[in-house]
């Protein structure tokens, strides 16, 4: 019974799969924060993240794709964190909204000492998209990060890892429909 109730949700959702399109969809953010306690000097970070997805889009809005995420402390440097993972979605009416569970993530330290890997989370972007052309539209972007790697590498040697970060972030969207 199971199996047909999946197969027949499978069928109603995919049979006009013809009359869709798809989605190129970078988003990027430039931020810059600074960190200042009583036991060390004050550090200031600057970091831009830049978000490139790529998916279908039925014709009733449901979105269906992937995401691949970079988030550098020094743009081009050999320092990035990267990540990757599967999206699902919905668009209509000028919003935006997907959700994307990592697959793949990996933190280089900015020295280059280690790195952390085996990833665990997710990210949540909700945007509002105006168009600018006919297949063109831009707007804010508004991303929940949550996530936390379980392993780091070091010299050749590997140890558990419990580095965990959240958190809201801002960007600007641009968005390619074809």
């Amino acid at each position: 019974m199971l199996k047909k109730t999946i197969l027949s949700l499978a069928f109603i959702l995919f049979s006009n799969i013809s009359l869709g399109s798809y989605l190129f969809s970078p988003s990027i953010t430039f931020l810059e924060h600074s960190v200042e306690d009583n036991t060390t000097p004050k550090r200031s970070a600057k970091v831009t993240m830049i978000d490139m997805r790529l998916g279908y889009l039925t014709d009733f809005g449901l979105y269906f794709g992937g995401l691949y995420s970079i988030q550098d402390f020094e743009l081009l440097s050999d320092s990035s964190d990267s990540f990757f993972g599967p999206s699902i979605g919905y668009y209509g009416y000028g919003f935006f909204a997907a959700l994307t569970w990592y697959l793949y993530g990996e933190r280089d330290l900015s020295n280059g000492t280690g790195k952390y890997t085996d990833v665990s989370g997710f990210q949540l972007d909700v945007a509002y998209l105006v168009p600018i052309v006919e297949d063109i539209l831009i707007g804010p972007q508004l991303t929940y990060h949550s996530y936390k790697f379980g392993d780091f590498q070091q010299n050749g040697g590997s140890t558990s890892a419990n580095y965990k970060y959240s958190g809201l972030t801002p960007y600007f969207n641009v968005t390619f429909h074809f």
